[in-house]
């Protein structure tokens, strides 16, 4: 058994200590941002948005209201959903416009194009667009920092349909997959079209008008909400459905804006989500009228306001986070407040991650901590490090898998509520080595 139980040890041990190449560089902003039909539908609305409306104005002069946001912005790396009109000059250019001297256009055929920009240089690396299991996947693509550890799978969730969404997630996750088992990190990002189970209490309390006016529409069956029983069509409709990002926790990938943004000012604010913007007409319909008969005017935004876009990253990424934050206006330079309702009906999401020394992939110290008695006949553990101000520890199983969290007291882990086996104990950016617990 002690054999057993080195080997194990040893082997998760290496697979945590497998390091990437150090980046470049020590921090990394990145973005994404629904454009809505590449910035025009703002001048398309014009006739269908009431006259008068604070927001009209042509494609010219909203992309160089989002030129001017994303100077002052200044991410590093910026994946874009709805590019209409966009060809892969034109991306160039506008990237140009904001310091980017890279990108990359996914070119979706029927479909609105896809892309990302970079400071960096970027190496396209693969997408499908033939038949997957039944589904066409037009949405999804991956791409590369040259020379750097860091993958961008850059998505575009179907909208009218849960199942080809639930579909077209499966692919993300083989690329997830294949990416991360070559030493990458890797980020996930784009319009979801989904919502997070983090959210619940939240949607439940404070979007329910949007949740009628779906159903009053008849975009429950398939769509982004109320489908627990999808054949069952519209008598299906009984609550929110989060199965579909319930995907990418369970293979523990971790939502940046959920875990490390302010949510309460989002939320006492009445801010906490990507879509709808105020320049959406949806607000301004009076032919529109939900399921009570009240015409939709009578809705506010927060009443609709979901989180939809999202920025998911590896566990190692995530942990680097140091920003993260729902974009709803910002201050030029002049100190003008500009609104980015102004410029597109989604609104972008940025994190920043930051390394102390770089980004590599598991920056681990594994001489900085000590747990004892090992093995520990009671399940409380002391702990042994110059570092005072840990809070918790997190614990993985020997097949890497995060298991729990646990609160530090006293410089010690009670660790009795686990059951009798093998663990890893991470406090801070330190990993002990295999501690027993009978």
């Amino acid at each position: 058994m002690k054999k057993y139980f080195l080997y194990l040890t040893i082997l998760f041990v290496n697979c945590l200590e497998a390091q990437i190449s150090n980046t470049s560089f020590e921090s990394l902003k990145v973005m994404t941002w629904n454009v809505w039909y590449g910035f025009s539908q703002l001048e398309l609305s014009n006739g269908i948005l009431p006259e008068g409306h604070p927001h009209i104005a042509s494609q010219t002069v909203v992309q160089q209201k989002a030129t001017d946001f994303l100077i002052s912005e200044a991410p590093d790396v910026i994946a874009f959903q709805e590019l209409k009109h966009f060809d892969a000059d034109k991306l160039a250019s506008f990237a140009n416009s904001y310091g980017h001297g890279h990108s990359i256009l996914f070119d979706r055929d029927t479909q609105q194009a896809t892309g990302i920009t970079s400071k960096y240089p970027l190496t396209y690396l693969e997408r499908n667009h033939s038949d997957y299991n039944g589904t066409n996947l037009e949405g999804t693509f991956a791409a590369k920092l040259q020379n750097e550890p860091v993958v961008f799978i850059i998505v575009h969730l179907k909208s009218a349909n849960k199942n080809h969404r639930a579909k077209e997630v499966n692919y993300v996750l083989e690329l997830y997959s294949k990416y991360s088992n070559l030493d990458n990190h890797v980020v996930i990002l784009g319009d979801f079209n989904s919502m997070s189970i983090a959210d619940r209490t939240y949607a439940e309390t404070n979007i329910d008008k949007r949740l009628q006016y779906r159903i009053f529409k008849n975009k429950c069956n398939h769509d982004m909400n109320k489908a627990n029983q999808p054949d069952q069509g519209m008598a299906a409709c009984t609550t929110w459905d989060y199965g579909v990002m319930d995907t990418f926790w369970d293979e523990q990938i971790h939502d940046t804006t959920s875990e490390y943004a302010d949510r309460n000012s989002y939320e006492n604010a009445q801010f906490w989500g990507t879509f709808p913007s105020k320049s959406v007409a949806l607000f301004h319909d009076s032919t529109n009228l939900d399921h009570n008969g009240n015409s939709t005017t009578t809705h506010t935004q927060a009443e609709h306001l979901a989180r939809i876009d999202f920025l998911l990253a590896n566990q190692a990424l995530a942990n680097l986070t140091t920003d993260a934050r729902i974009v709803h206006q910002y201050t030029t330079p002049e100190n003008d407040l500009v609104l980015l309702d102004e410029m597109s009906d989604h609104y972008p999401v940025v994190s920043t991650f930051t390394g102390s020394n770089d980004l590599s992939v598991n920056n681990i110290d594994y001489k900085s901590i000590k747990l004892y008695p090992n093995p520990s006949s009671n399940g409380i553990l002391n702990i042994e490090t110059s570092n005072k101000q840990l809070k918790t520890a997190a614990v993985y199983n020997l097949l890497g898998k995060k298991i729990n969290t646990l609160p530090i007291h006293n410089n010690r882990i009670d660790a009795s509520s686990l059951t009798n086996g093998y663990y890893i104990f991470k406090l801070g950016n330190a990993y002990s080595k295999g501690i027993v617990i009978n």
